[in-house]
């Protein structure tokens, strides 16, 4: 197993932590207030890992704030819409259906970012991805 494998892995285990409780015991709780104390922990856990680490620190350059003024404000509409669904008893299974879509978000960000045209069978996946989406999440819930 590569290193980018095992985070990625532990990355999605603990997002999937994260949902799970939010949505058990936490649904309830203002969704502004709740990405806030979640932001908040984060950056004091952050905080900490940067003081501990032994790893030299390479701060970002010039127009790299730019991007990371963006990379904030998308992680703060992000928390605040995850957070509305399950508010809105989206509930962790639709929350993280929806959450499958985003490998074919990023690739069509990548392709607007590189001002790259996608080969078709990219946008059929899309399109498929999508409407397979759309009917999951419409459909008739079995319990």
């Amino acid at each position: 197993m590569t290193i980018a494998v095992l985070f990625s892995t532990m990355a999605m285990l603990f997002y999937a932590l994260e949902i799970a409780i939010a949505d058990w015991k936490l649904s309830d709780v203002s969704p502004r207030l709740l990405t806030l104390l979640y932001s908040s922990g984060v950056a004091t856990y952050a905080a900490i890992s940067l003081l501990i680490s032994h790893d030299s620190v390479k701060a970002p350059e010039g127009y790299q704030w730019i991007f990371i003024a963006i990379l904030i404000t998308s992680s703060f509409i992000a928390a605040v819409s995850h957070f509305e669904a399950l508010n809105h008893e989206s509930g962790a299974v639709m929350l993280t259906l929806f959450y499958c879509l985003m490998p074919v978000a990023a690739s069509f960000y990548m392709a607007l970012f590189k001002r790259e045209m996608p080969g078709m069978r990219v946008i059929v996946a899309w399109l498929i991805a999508g409407l397979a989406l759309y009917l999951l999440s419409t459909g008739e819930k079995h319990n």
